[in-house]
């Protein structure tokens, strides 16, 4: 185990990271935005609409990519168990 490994496995995990979490905060995004401009153009300024549509938003797209997200941190874990020992 060498310090060029721990740093690539590090590199990896972060990198791992950075893509599962995308598309959570894509759609969480991409909500709160439509929320708003609905909420402007209705002129309702209820802060629990957005955070209610948000929440149910995640939700979905967490229960949609699960099964990604698991398969992907299982993998990255077996592969990087392989490397260190």
């Amino acid at each position: 185990m060498t310090t060029e490994t721990i740093l690539d496995i590090t590199r990896q995990a972060l990198l791992l990271v950075l893509m599962l979490s995308l598309p959570v905060v894509l759609v969480a995004a991409g909500t709160a935005l439509f929320v708003a401009l609905a909420q402007a153009v209705t002129q309702l300024q209820d802060q629990t609409i957005g955070l209610a549509a948000r929440m149910i938003a995640v939700m979905v797209t967490i229960i949609v990519t699960g099964g990604w997200i698991g398969r992907s941190v299982l993998l990255f874990g077996q592969q990087s168990f392989a490397r260190l020992f």
